[in-house]
């Protein structure tokens, strides 16, 4: 019997709440079993999040991402990428 994976985020303030859980769910990267997530005290939270594994034919693989252009020029703009202005 595999044992379940859990972690838990302590005094999460109410408006980081979402934040907290993307967050916590991408360090673990694994199959999302179960969110708990229980009144403290004022406005603050416990998140508790449990995951189980994935199937290694179900894992998703890691893509390489695109950087953006990052060159440095003049500052001038082409004609060509102005397609909206009337000059």
């Amino acid at each position: 019997m595999t044992t379940r994976r859990s972690r838990t985020v302590s005094e999460i303030p109410l408006w980081l709440l979402p934040q907290a859980l993307v967050r916590t769910v991408r360090d673990w990267g694994n199959g999302l079993y179960r969110i708990s997530v229980k009144r403290t005290h004022w406005h603050h939270f416990n998140v508790t999040i449990r995951t189980r594994p994935i199937p290694k034919e179900l894992a998703p693989v890691k893509i390489t991402e695109i950087s953006p252009d990052t060159r440095t020029g003049t500052g001038k703009r082409t004609r060509a990428g102005h397609k909206g202005c009337p000059v």
